[in-house]
């Protein structure tokens, strides 16, 4: 019997052991979860950092090479400014082109025009 009650205790003593052993794994997994998010949330924070200051350079460099803003602003109301003429125009003249439109779709001349009756009047030269 003193057999069996040591074989117990050892038995128990290694499940004891397996759930102390399980316990520490998953302890590690959740550190490494843990430290796993701190870096991407730090590394993110860097490219946010990174990223303010390469579009702030980018932007630099471009008013370096293409001028100030005064000329983009300048050029923005000519552009606007020309939109709006041509919008203007495309009022003033819609009615009038829909009703040539409808008029040419409308009258039908029956007359066969005079390329084509070339065409018909000296069919050798045609081949």
């Amino acid at each position: 019997m003193a057999d069996s009650g040591r074989e117990n205790w050892a038995v128990d003593e290694l499940l004891k052991a397996e759930e102390e052993a399980n316990a520490i794994i998953k302890n590690a997994q959740k550190e490494r979860e843990k430290k796993i998010k701190e870096a991407k949330v730090a590394a993110d924070q860097e490219i946010a950092v990174f990223r303010r200051e390469e579009e702030t350079r980018y932007n630099q460099e471009i008013l370096r090479r293409f001028g100030s803003t005064k000329e983009e602003e300048e050029l923005e109301r000519k552009t606007k400014a020309e939109i709006d003429k041509i919008y203007l125009d495309y009022e003033a003249n819609k009615l009038a082109v829909v009703d040539m439109l409808i008029k040419r779709v409308i009258e039908v001349k029956l007359e066969v025009p005079r390329v084509v009756k070339g065409q018909f009047e000296n069919p050798q030269q045609t081949i």
